[in-house]
């Protein structure tokens, strides 16, 4: 009974907190160039979140920067850009506004959009903001206004 009644909560749980999952594979667009193919033309360490909804998409880019843009299930909406690039050293001053996060033992920096809380001319409420940081060698920008700080916080945590 107690098994049957923990098995329901955990399988109400998930169902109903489908935000973030282990993505199965990464379903490209945009004629994008594979994670793999990346790998083999940047000379840094190329990371990738683990933790995304399986319904998004991913476009890819490599200009100056590395980008990475995960777009939503019908591929209108940007959910989140993740920007990468060789890796330098941060200190606080480079980030004199932004609050100091742990992102897996690294130091970040995320600031808020300073119109976060407003609506968009989409009917949108803007969340989230700027996160930086270095992991391995790879200096990392993510950014959103569509998800919470803490969804963020989530994906870059699952990064490697």
């Amino acid at each position: 009974m107690a098994f049957s009644f923990r098995l329901i909560f955990v399988l109400t749980l998930l169902s109903c907190s489908p935000m973030i999952t282990m993505a199965q594979e990464i379903k490209y667009n945009h004629n994008s160039i594979t994670i793999s193919e990346i790998k083999k033309k940047v000379d840094f360490s190329v990371l990738t979140p683990n933790k995304i909804p399986v319904d998004w998409t991913l476009d890819t880019k490599i200009t100056p920067w590395l980008m990475l843009h995960y777009m939503d299930s019908t591929d209108i909406k940007l959910m989140v850009a993740i920007h990468q690039k060789k890796g330098f050293p941060l200190s606080n001053d480079d980030f004199p506004l932004a609050e100091q996060v742990d992102i897996s033992g690294n130091k970040g920096y995320f600031q808020k959009w300073v119109d976060s809380g407003e609506v968009d001319r989409n009917g949108d409420t803007i969340t989230g903001g700027l996160l930086n940081w270095v992991q391995d060698g790879t200096f990392i920008e993510m950014n959103s206004s569509r998800l919470s700080k803490e969804e963020m916080l989530e994906i870059a945590r699952s990064m490697n």
